[in-house]
C-alpha cells in the first residue's frame, strides 16, 4: 500500500521545484526529503525525477502520475472543507479558478456579495486560460470553475450562466461610435484588437470577414479583455471582445456596439462529478447566478439569459 506521507513529499518537491525548497516548505531536512522520494520510487517501481543541467526534472512517468496525485489531494481537501462546514457552518476556504475575462467582473462581484454574508470563508482565486481552468477542476485542484464556454466531458457538471455578445468596443469620440451596429465591411480598414485565431472569438471573427468577402485582419491579439479595452481607450483601434468590463462602469469614455454577424460566448460555472462538491461551493454558484441575472438586467441587451 502506498504511503500517503511519501506522496505529500513528492508533491511538495514538484510544487516547490527542488529538494531544498520542498524541505523548507515541509520543515524537514533535505536528506529526509531525498530519502522519502527514493522510498516512493521503490514503492512504485518508477523513477520520478532526473537531473538535467543541475535542475530537477520530472520523468515522463511522473508527469502521467501527477493528475491522479492532484485528484487524490483534491479529494482530501474536499473532505476537510466539508468537515469545516459541518462543524462551523459556512467557514473554511473556497478555491475558484476562472478565466481572465470573468475574474475582475462577474466573479469579483459574486465574491463581494458572498463575502458580505459569509465573512469567515477564505478565498483562493486563480485567473487562468479556459483549458487550464478545466484541467484544475478535472484534477481537483480547485472547488469551482467559471469559464467562458461550455465544458465538455462526462466528468464535468456545468451550469449555464448567460449568453454574452461579442461587440465592437470603441472610443465615444470615434466617427463610428454613432452607428447602431457594426459589421466586417464597416471596420475592415480600422486597426483591430481581438483574440487570436486559436480562440472561439478569434475564429468566429475571421470567419465573419471571410463570409462577408471582406479583407480584414487583427493587428493586436490579446489574451485578456481588459488589455483590449486599455488599447482602445488609448486610441489605438477598435476592440472586438466581450462586454463584461464595460458593465463595471470603469470605461466611461468607451462604448460597445453590437457586431453582426452575431458572435457569443457562454459563461458556465463548472464542478467535477468525481469529487464531493463542498456546500459552500454550491452556495457560491447560486450567488454567481444571482449576480449574472442582475448584470443581464443592466446590460442593454449585450448579455442574455441562457
Amino acid at each position: 500500500m502506498l504511503n500517503v506521507k511519501h506522496l505529500i513529499v513528492f508533491r511538495a518537491v514538484v510544487k516547490a521545484g527542488s529538494i531544498s525548497a520542498a524541505a523548507r516548505v515541509l520543515h524537514i531536512s533535505q536528506p529526509a526529503v531525498t530519502k522519502t522520494v527514493r522510498l516512493l520510487e521503490a514503492e512504485l517501481g518508477l523513477s520520478l525525477f532526473l537531473r538535467v543541467n543541475g535542475r530537477l526534472v520530472l520523468t515522463s512517468e511522473a508527469e502521467e502520475l501527477m493528475p491522479e496525485v492532484e485528484r487524490l489531494f483534491g479529494n482530501v481537501a474536499a473532505v476537510r472543507h466539508l468537515a469545516d462546514e459541518i462543524r462551523d457552518g459556512y467557514s473554511g476556504s473556497l478555491s475558484v479558478a476562472t478565466v481572465t475575462t470573468l475574474a475582475p467582473t462577474l466573479v469579483a462581484r459574486a465574491i463581494e456579495r458572498f463575502h458580505r454574508h459569509h465573512p469567515r470563508v477564505r478565498f483562493d482565486i486563480k485567473a487562468l486560460s479556459t483549458r487550464h481552468v478545466v484541467d484544475a477542476i478535472a484534477t481537483h485542484q480547485v472547488d469551482v470553475g467559471v469559464i467562458d464556454a461550455p465544458a465538455s466531458g462526462a466528468d464535468m457538471e456545468a451550469k449555464d450562466l448567460c449568453r454574452s455578445e461579442v461587440g465592437c468596443v470603441i472610443r465615444a469620440d470615434h466617427p463610428l461610435a454613432a452607428r447602431r451596429r457594426l459589421g466586417p465591411a464597416d471596420i475592415a480598414k480600422e486597426t483591430l484588437i481581438s483574440f487570436s485565431d486559436e480562440t472561439l472569438t478569434g475564429w468566429q471573427l475571421r470567419q465573419a470577414f471571410h463570409d462577408a468577402g471582406v479583407s480584414g485582419h487583427v493587428t493586436f491579439t490579446v489574451n485578456h479583455t481588459h488589455t483590449a479595452y486599455a488599447l482602445v481607450q488609448a486610441g489605438i483601434g477598435i476592440g472586438i471582445v466581450d462586454s463584461f468590463p464595460m458593465l463595471t462602469g470603469a470605461y466611461p469614455d468607451l462604448v460597445i456596439l453590437p457586431f453582426r454577424p452575431l458572435m457569443q460566448t457562454r459563461p458556465h460555472v463548472v464542478f467535477s462529478k468525481t469529487r464531493a462538491v463542498p456546500l459552500v461551493a454550491r452556495r457560491f454558484a447560486a450567488v454567481l447566478q444571482e449576480i449574472t441575472g442582475a448584470m443581464i438586467a443592466g446590460s442593454n441587451g449585450m448579455l442574455k439569459r441562457p
